[in-house]
């Protein structure tokens, strides 16, 4: 009797382990809001006709400097997450549009897509949770299962009483 209910807390320890995308992660902080700020060069042939085209130098002083950041970053880009290191004249929406947190910058003859917007980001508990925790219980859960196939089987083949007799 005492098989069949480790094979059922096996198989249901695994299933509720191997489910566990469905109700991980569980918000323990709330998101921070970060300002992106990101450079890409363009060919000027792609430039929409109907888009302005802003020369470097025309730009404010706080503006160039956050551009020239952003293009001389290795990753094309930065974050900042206080509102007060955000450029005071650039527009940073949810989604950007031409206009409206992309700017298309000439800097001689290259033409840049400066890119400003805000982003939610993950606290670094949930971020946790998606690389250890979610993958860690899936695995268990997965050896639950087998274990508890395993444990059937040896149920139903290993254990014939042996004979009076020793035979």
């Amino acid at each position: 009797m005492r098989r069949p209910l480790l094979v059922v807390t096996l198989v249901v320890l695994g299933g509720l382990l191997m489910a566990n995308p469905l109700y991980l992660p569980i918000a323990l902080d709330e998101p921070t809001t970060g300002y992106s700020h990101a450079v890409q060069p363009i060919e000027s042939d792609l430039v929409a006709a109907d888009a302005d085209v802003v020369d470097r130098a025309d730009l404010d002083p706080e503006t160039r400097e956050a551009f020239d950041r952003a293009r001389d970053s290795p990753e094309g880009g930065f974050t900042v997450e206080d509102p007060d290191e955000r450029v005071g004249s650039l527009p940073y929406p949810a989604e950007p549009t031409t206009g409206d947190g992309i700017l298309v910058v000439a800097d001689g003859n290259d033409r840049y897509e400066f890119w400003t917007r805000t982003v939610e980001q993950e606290p670094g508990s949930t971020v946790v949770q998606r690389l250890l925790v979610q993958p860690v219980g899936f695995l268990v859960g997965f050896l639950s299962l087998v274990a508890a196939v395993a444990v059937a089987i040896r149920g139903r083949n290993g254990d014939a009483p042996a004979d009076a007799d020793g035979d």
